[in-house]
């Protein structure tokens, strides 16, 4: 994990079951909680979409980092932030509209790679933090699916660049 500091913890969503975070979502949270009580960054931008029900993803989110002793002064809701291009395409206009500069990402170790290729390619500098281990890189067979949607998503996510920058 990175040991720098920014002007905010972007945290990328995940599964919701029920009203509460999935266990690899929790994993996530629990560490950008974390970096948040370090003092690492000021500021959470939590990002996820629609669940299905009343609650987004980022809703779910927000509560359990309250849980986790992160003021709700500190969090910045991305409700439209329903795929990881998304979030940085709302990152980058929270960042620049805000005066920030540097941003911590916050996800499972599987979705860094593809977070870092489109943090850059949307001039965002930004650092990785995701928690040493969540559930799916604690077993292999899941890794290893979640690691090759990865490699098809980022494709995919250099394609629509490629064609639309914005």
């Amino acid at each position: 994990m990175s040991a720098e500091r920014a002007d905010v913890i972007c945290l990328f969503g995940a599964a919701v079951w029920g009203d509460g975070p999935s266990p690899e979502l929790e994993a996530r949270i629990i560490c950008a909680a974390r970096l948040y009580r370090e003092g690492r960054a000021p500021l959470l931008f939590l990002s996820g979409g629609p669940t299905g029900t009343n609650l987004s993803e980022s809703d779910v989110m927000g509560a359990a980092a309250v849980e986790q002793g992160v003021p709700r002064s500190a969090l910045v809701f991305d409700n439209a932030g329903t795929t990881t291009a998304r979030t940085l395409i709302n990152l980058k206009r929270y960042t620049q509209g805000n005066g920030l500069t540097s941003c911590l990402m916050v996800s499972s170790p599987f979705h860094m790679a593809r977070i870092m290729v489109l943090a850059r390619l949307n001039g965002l500098q930004a650092f990785t933090s995701p928690p040493a281990e969540t559930p799916i890189s604690l077993n292999v067979q899941q890794k290893a699916r979640a690691t090759a949607r990865e490699e098809l998503a980022l494709f995919k996510d250099l394609l629509v660049f490629a064609v639309s920058p914005d």
